[in-house]
Parts: structure tokens; sequence; C-alpha cells
């Protein structure tokens, strides 16, 4: 009867879960614009100009709405009808705008090690 019990619960379909299907109406994020930082917004490209220079990222492959508000010291990010797993691509917008601010505000220098484990590399720097 247990083996009867076990082949039975295999077959019954799990239980439903609702919360998979819902979807939020409207998600709207919004980032501060520090100071001494200039952005432009134009058909999802945004390009951010600072001390050191300039930085741009193309946004026209996700389905959100970005512009400039309070007269150009907010970025916001809306996205409409969106699940859980498409939510966190907005925050991942807001995220990427915020570490472009960071990256003309501060400078960076990087640094490149080249390793091998078997065959050597031949490397040349050019320029």
């Amino acid at each position: 009867q247990a083996v009867l019990e076990r082949i039975y619960w295999r077959f019954l379909p799990s239980p439903p879960n609702h919360f998979e299907d819902m979807r939020t109406l409207c998600q709207e994020e919004s980032i501060k614009v520090p100071k001494g930082v200039k952005i432009t917004i134009k058909a999802k490209n945004v390009e951010v100009t600072g001390k050191h220079g300039s930085l741009k990222r193309n946004f026209k492959h996700l389905p959100i709405e970005l512009w400039l508000a309070n007269g150009g010291k907010e970025v916001k990010a809306r996205m409409y009808f969106a699940k859980s797993k498409q939510l966190s691509m907005l925050r991942s917008v807001c995220s990427h705008i915020s570490n472009l601010f960071e990256g003309v505000e501060k400078k960076f220098e990087y640094k490149l090690r080249l390793v091998y484990a078997h065959f050597p590399i031949n490397a040349n720097i050019v320029n």
C-alpha cells in the first residue's frame, strides 16, 4: 500500500503558486545626481560627464522608461507590468547609472597581470 501511495503522489500536480504569476503594475526607482556631474538621457542612451571624463551606457534593449526629474537633480526609471525577475533588471539599471556617477567622480587605474599555467605566452605592449 505504501508503494501505491508513492506512485499516486508522484502523478499529482503540484499545488498552484499564485505568486509566480503576480505582476507589479508600476515600479519606479530614483537616483540622486551628485554635484559636479552632468547627465544627459536621450532615447535610453545615458551619458554622464564629470571631472575625470565622460561615460556612456545604452539601455535600449530594456523595456524601461528613463528621464530626468527635479531640474536634472534626479534620474528616474520606471517599468510597467513586471514580474519579480524583471524588477531586478530595473534595480540593475539604477546600479549601472550610479556606477557611472562613481566612475566620473573618482579616478580608476587598472593593472593587468599576465599569468600562464602551461604554455608560455608572448605579450607585446604597443603604445
